[in-house]
């Protein structure tokens, strides 16, 4: 009988792992529990050991077990297993209080380095960590440069600049680091597990949405300018009736937007000038900023962005809308111009 067991559950053994050979997505949807078990398993970990006395020394070692483990079961290089450990990494940074605490990451951050050496935030932080242990100057702004080459127009990498250049009384560092955030607009930051039209926070495109007899149409629009008015025209498919558009958007943290102009073309050619006074403005995360008698709408976070535009009355067979939009950044510091 115990023969008869063992070779039973022998053969039943390699017809699973037949049928698994051939089925790639039964292959597949096992591999995703599996890494999702894990990636759970260290997310509820670390925040655990977050909450306990010495929490950032625990919670350290707990990603540097996940690191261990999760480089046994795949590969050394970048995994599956990656965006888990840094967004367990982003978890224990909120509780970092103190230059000192970032010394227990150096380890886990050249780990990750040594797994891909082109990842933003790694790069940072490499930066902070030498600053801490006053390392040679230039090499820190090696790190810095090499975080901001790789996504201009993020903003960790400039806050950082910024304080280290006045840590080591670099003026001409800190001005150039200010000229470089204000213009640079490459780059994205895509947020884990964030639901997104654009694909990430970037300053590359937005869209309008107009509503119209119980429908709506999008019309996207690729490529803005920073730090100048200028108008961004959309011609519609057909003439519209409407009281009101939306802007659709996911613009970094810090992005300004201000409206200066909106003018509509009707079938007969008509151009509708229409005060930016004379109508309403809301936004689903966003604030508005009182400056210079002008009302700019400042962006607050990673997720996408809705602003409301309503007119206060109906324009009809409407062909065209066309917009006049200084896109800029809010300042990281109380520096002019920075």
């Amino acid at each position: 009988m115990k023969k008869v067991f063992f070779s039973s559950l022998l053969v039943l053994f390699f017809l699973i792992l037949i049928y698994l050979s051939f089925n790639s997505n039964l292959r597949r949807s096992i591999l995703n529990l599996s890494v999702g078990l894990i990636n759970n398993y260290y997310s509820i970990s670390v925040g655990k050991k977050l909450r306990s006395n010495e929490g950032i020394i625990k919670s350290i070692k707990k990603i540097e077990e996940q690191i261990k483990l999760t480089n046994f079961i795949t590969t050394n290089q970048k995994n599956s297993f990656i965006d888990n450990i840094y967004l367990n990494i982003y978890n224990v940074e909120e509780f970092i209080n103190s230059d000192k605490d970032l010394i227990y990451l150096s380890k886990v951050v050249e780990e990750l380095i040594k797994k891909d050496p082109n990842i933003y935030d790694a790069l940072v932080w490499k930066a902070k960590i030498m600053s801490y242990k006053d390392s040679d100057k230039e090499k820190i702004y090696s790190y810095i440069n090499s975080a901001v080459k790789l996504s201009p127009a993020s903003i960790p990498a400039y806050r950082f600049a910024f304080d280290f250049s006045k840590k080591v009384k670099d003026e001409k560092k800190f001005k150039k680091f200010c000229k470089d955030y204000h213009e640079a607009f490459l780059g994205n930051r895509i947020k884990k597990d964030n639901e997104s039209l654009f694909s990430g926070s970037s300053l590359t495109r937005f869209a309008i949405q107009i509503n119209s007899n119980e429908n709506y149409e999008r019309y996207i629009m690729e490529g803005i300018s920073l730090n100048k008015d200028q108008d961004y025209i959309f011609d519609f498919r057909k003439p519209i009736n409407f009281s009101e558009f939306k802007t659709l958007s996911n613009f970094l943290p810090g992005t300004l937007i201000n409206f200066l102009k909106i003018e509509l073309k009707d079938i007969n050619n008509n151009n509708i000038q229409i005060p930016v006074s004379n109508i309403y403005i809301s936004s689903n995360n966003s604030f508005f900023v009182n400056e210079n008698n002008m009302k700019k709408i400042l962006v607050s976070s990673l997720n996408d962005e809705k602003i409301i535009i309503n007119f206060q009355r109906v324009f009809k067979d409407i062909i065209q809308l066309k917009l006049k939009i200084n896109f800029s950044k809010a300042n990281l510091t109380n520096e002019p111009g920075c």
